[in-house]
């Protein structure tokens, strides 16, 4: 299976790369994987679908933040970044409500996170959810979310395991409630986002209720559980995760 991957660390470069490839290129990948905003199908001659994980924004914000402080230097932006507290992160970075973002489509030149956020914004990324999304997962309900995937696309999967999860950060419940408060309000078009998507979500599952129950069984018995079992599948993640962005590099220079 050939899989584009837009490298996370330097999403920025790598999306802006990939819309310039040419179709006849593109079409060669049957899978894009990465943060990018909705719409690459356009660039596209053959039919396609998209599917999205989307995260309790509240929880995500303080995820992001004690990533991006304990992470090794990137050379773009980390420099200001470990100077902020929390709070002072949550009141200037221009990087909010980034789900709604990218599933409207919201683009602002080279930095696409950037830029306002509107109610208008918000209903184009509900509009695309319902319209164009085979698949919408919820992040806190995994195990449920990739039985849906394999239920949608006939996935056959073997084994997982917990893979490129934030260490060093408090829980969610140890921010303070000021806090957490501030982050649902500069954030709450993504609140309203997630809430919207969590209902589309139940209904799905309430849809295929047995279905999902058989599939979910065999997605709990492929997790990892051993330590040996778990490293040695985040070691093929990795290695997997690694030739896909270079495959992706090569493509696009």
């Amino acid at each position: 299976m050939e899989v584009f991957f837009v490298d996370g660390r330097f999403y920025r470069w790598s999306y802006n790369r990939l819309i310039r490839v040419g179709a006849d290129k593109l079409g060669r990948m049957q899978v894009f994987q990465g943060h990018m905003p909705f719409g690459l199908h356009r660039k596209l001659k053959a039919p396609a679908t998209y599917m999205t994980m989307l995260r309790e924004p509240v929880d995500r914000v303080i995820s992001e933040y004690y990533y991006r402080v304990n992470r090794l230097q990137h050379p773009y932006e980390d420099h200001w970044m470990k100077k902020l507290s929390l709070e002072e992160y949550i009141r200037t970075t221009p990087q909010h409500n980034i789900q709604t973002k990218l599933l409207a489509g919201v683009q602002n030149g080279y930095d696409f996170l950037a830029g306002d956020c509107t109610a208008d914004t918000l209903s184009v990324a509900k509009k695309n959810l319902a319209q164009q999304f085979s698949l919408i997962g919820l992040t806190e309900r995994f195990e449920e979310s990739l039985a849906l995937a394999k239920l949608a696309f006939g996935w056959k999967i073997n084994h997982f395991a917990d893979f490129n999860i934030t260490g060093k950060r408090p829980q969610k419940n140890a921010v303070p409630q000021p806090i957490r408060d501030l982050i649902a309000e500069h954030y709450r078009y993504d609140v309203e986002l997630y809430q919207h998507a969590a209902g589309l979500f139940e209904d799905t599952v309430a849809r295929c209720q047995q279905e999902l129950r058989d599939e979910l069984a065999v997605v709990r018995q492929a997790r990892g559980h051993g330590t040996l079992e778990s490293i040695g599948y985040r070691v093929g993640s990795a290695a997997r995760h690694w030739i896909s962005r270079l495959h992706s590099a090569m493509m696009i220079l």
